[in-house]
């Protein structure tokens, strides 16, 4: 029925059409043989026929010429004069047709001695005519209404889409050519912790390549992933460098978007310690229970930071719009700063 109705394919058009014209022929039709003397019925079938002709034409020409042309213009004069005046000669063609059958049969007072061009007539039918105009304007402009309304929907939705695989495309290039470099300086002292930090890089790209345009990757398989990222990155600050993680609860099966979680742990490394020249910390603790997730993370900051979570506040910026798509009203996100510490807390329900 909606594709009936709304669908803009040429034979769904004609379709519509035509059941309306349909429509109004056997209405009009039905009305004057109710109201003859015994008149055969398809008598009055070509009469509406004829009729309907001429009131259709002055509703296409309305719709389809008058309304786009004058109304966004803004002349509302020379529609109004336009219409009357379209209604006016099409009420003359109209009676030169049907020669007063229609309104003689329905309504005697108008019938008999009157003349062809008595303006009386011209005018009453051109009133009739506008509201059959009327309904057809109606009728076409909520249509088209409910067609702007499904596409802006429809472009809502996929904008929406781009916007999320966009944000979840997001990966440091620093991570990168960090690695590369740190890559580099290793092989040159240790190939067999080489060949352990290749395979972990490798397990961070395979996650980004495969999971990354997923709505939705296993929850402990995102876990595994900070993990060897941490590992990596690691390699930069030596022992210096303390991370301290925890997971508890019942987290296996959970399903949740990709790089919500690494998005904080990324954030603690770019704005927490690369920025730290002493003795940075990082503590992770993820607690799983009753489909409910808690993440946390504390990260040290820069004494000469002040105040030190702005940079990392506009970093969290592009998660929060992601977590607004995909749970909206399901989530939480604290915020918290002291002059040693930056520490973000997030809930989801992921039921």
């Amino acid at each position: 029925m909606n594709r009936f109705l709304f669908h803009t394919a040429f034979k769904y058009r004609i379709s519509r059409h035509l059941a309306f014209f349909t429509g109004l022929v056997l209405v009009f039709t039905l009305v004057l043989y109710s109201r003859s003397n015994g008149q055969q019925f398809f008598h009055f079938l070509n009469l509406t026929v004829a009729n309907a002709i001429i009131f259709l034409g002055y509703g296409y020409l309305t719709i389809f010429v008058l309304i786009p042309y004058l109304l966004p213009e803004r002349r509302f004069l020379i529609f109004s004069v336009s219409f009357l005046g379209l209604g006016l000669s099409l009420s003359f063609i109209k009676f030169w047709i049907s020669d007063f059958i229609f309104y003689s049969s329905i309504s005697p007072e108008f019938g008999g001695s009157q003349g062809l061009l008595n303006f009386r007539f011209l005018l009453v039918n051109t009133k009739d005519m506008s509201f059959v105009v009327a309904l057809m304007v109606i009728a076409k402009f909520t249509k088209d209404w409910f067609l702007v309304e499904s596409q802006h929907l429809a472009l809502q939705k996929r904008y929406d889409e781009l916007i999320l695989k966009l944000q979840q495309s997001h990966f440091e290039p620093h991570f990168l050519f960090n690695t590369l470099n740190n890559l580099y300086a290793l092989s040159l002292k240790n190939q067999d912790q080489t060949v352990d930090v290749v395979r972990k890089f490798k397990r961070v790209l395979q996650f980004l390549i495969t999971n990354g345009q997923n709505e939705k990757v296993l929850l402990l398989s995102e876990v595994e992933m900070i993990g060897d990222y941490i590992a990596i990155e690691q390699i930069r600050y030596g022992s210096r460098l303390q991370v301290k993680t925890r997971v508890s609860g019942t987290c296996e099966g959970l399903l949740i978007a990709p790089f919500i979680l690494f998005s904080l742990v990324e954030n603690c490394f770019k704005h927490g310690s690369s920025t730290d020249a002493g003795n940075p910390w990082i503590e992770l603790s993820l607690s799983c229970e009753n489909r409910r997730i808690c993440f946390e993370t504390r990260n040290s900051v820069p004494k000469k930071s002040a105040p030190p979570n702005l940079y990392q506040e506009k970093e969290l910026t592009k998660l929060k719009q992601r977590l607004e798509m995909v749970y909206p009203k399901k989530y939480s996100l604290t915020l918290k700063e002291d002059e040693r510490q930056f520490a973000v807390t997030l809930k989801v329900d992921l039921t």
